[in-house]
Formats: structure tokens, sequence, C-alpha cells
């Protein structure tokens, strides 16, 4: 697995990435997308575990010229940034929009998305912050939280997250493949493919047979996945999926896709 970013690199962005972040996302940028590597990493040869615990958190981040990696354009005082802080939290209590509150006032380039900041494990964040996010339960706010990095406040989400699968049938022209097949060619296999499954074929067996690109040789196993960080299309077939069932054929930038929800 890949090491985690540290929490001074996560708020020290103040833009978002091109690409997907490596595991765990500390927060998916917009443009994430699904990518089939040329070569499955190791821990792609078996079934993915999921560590845990693991956390879901937003939060707003108020700096100050103390503050380690605040922006150029904070010259608050820490003083001021507690009452700030402090005067945040009461707006919150009192029906305050918390995803328009962090755009607008939110110290980090998580605020850009409302102050999400992903998924992350155990030993990610600082330790204060770590704390405070697992005492939290779902979907409660926390009293203002300090780090070296300001004052925050967090509110725990839910972590939702899906272990998919899926046959990638791709046609020349598309990014990162090897195949010289016409997109007419391919819709023409991936329909093939769905045939079989509908006809009783195994998922896995059909992917190893049938599917481009690495994961095929392990059924298709794709792993797991946080809403937010594959293709718009991938992702909204994906999350309509009950664990068990399979998508109709989707298309993406990538191919055309058949998907299957496995958890």
């Amino acid at each position: 697995m890949v090491s985690a970013f540290s929490l001074a690199l996560m708020f020290a962005c103040n833009s978002e990435p091109s690409e997907p972040a490596p595991t765990p996302i500390v927060a998916a940028p917009e443009s994430a997308e699904v990518e089939e590597p040329s070569s499955p990493p190791k821990e792609a040869q078996s079934v993915i575990e999921i560590p845990r615990p693991r956390f879901h958190a937003r939060h707003i981040l108020v700096a100050h010229t103390e503050a380690s990696a605040a922006p150029e354009s904070v010259n608050r005082t820490r003083d001021e940034a507690a009452a700030e802080a402090a005067r945040l939290l009461n707006e919150l209590k009192q029906g305050g929009d918390f995803e328009a509150l962090a755009r607008t006032h939110s110290d980090d380039g998580s605020g850009k998305r409302g102050g999400d900041l992903g998924v992350f494990t155990k030993g990610v964040m600082s330790a204060n912050f770590e704390a405070a996010t697992a005492a939290l339960d779902i979907g409660a706010l926390s009293d203002v939280v300090e780090t070296p990095f300001g004052f925050h406040i967090i509110e725990r989400l839910p972590v939702i997250e899906v272990h998919l699968a899926h046959i990638l049938v791709q046609w020349q022209g598309l990014k990162r493949t090897r195949s010289e097949r016409t997109r007419e060619e391919a819709s023409a296999r991936i329909a093939q493919a769905q045939a079989l499954l509908e006809s009783g074929a195994a998922f896995d067996a059909v992917a190893i047979e049938w599917s481009d690109g690495p994961f095929g040789a392990r059924g298709g196993d794709l792993g797991w996945f946080q809403k937010g960080q594959m293709t718009p299309q991938f992702d909204q077939a994906a999350f309509a999926l009950k664990p068990g069932e399979r998508s109709a054929i989707v298309e993406s930038t990538h191919g055309f896709h058949l998907i299957q929800r496995i958890e």
C-alpha cells in the first residue's frame, strides 16, 4: 500500500491535483478517473484488504500567522483565529450550512470541496485531529480543535465505499490502451460479453477471457472505491448498484464497461 500523505502536504495544497491522489485518498479531485495501470500493483494480485479504522470527515480550517503552511494571504493572529473559529462553530450550531461556510472560510484546498477531506486511516492526520474525529458520532460536529495548522471545526461523515469488478473493452485511440480494435468492434465485443453473463456465465470467468487491461487476469476485481474517484459515467453506474448487481454497458473515457458490485 502506498504510504499516506503527511498532514502538512494535505493542508498546504491549495490547488487540486490533476490526477487521483495515492491511497488513502485525502480528497478525491473532481477530475479523478479510474485508471488501468500498465501493470497491476502487488496488492492487485489478491482481494484488497480495507484497513480499519477508516475515517471520513470534512473540516473548516482557520489559520493564523503562526500556523504551519498558512497561506500568505492569512494575516490574523492566533487569538483572532481562535475567535473566528468559535464564531463559525456557533453559526454551524445555529443551522449554518457546513459546505457553504467551508467554501467561504476554510484556509486550505479542501474548501473548494466544501471541506471534504475524503477517507483517511489511523495515523495520517495530526494526533489532535485524529482523536477529535474518532470521538465523534457520524454527523456530529467537534468543538474547536487546535493543531499546528490552526483551528479546525470537524464534522464526521460516513465512510461510503464499494468493492467493484468490471469487464473493460477498449478501442484504438483511447487513453492508455494497446487495443487496435475500432469502436464498432469494441461495441460488438462488450455486447458478446454481456450476452455470456446473461446466459449464466460467471463474471470472473468472462472477465478473464474478455476484459482488456491487467485486472482481467484477476477476474476484473478493481478493489474498493469511494464516490467521486471514478469518471462520472462509471461512478454513477457503480454507486447505483446493490451488492451482487451488475450494470448495463457503460461507456467512459477508458472504453466500454460492465460493472459488478461485489460488496
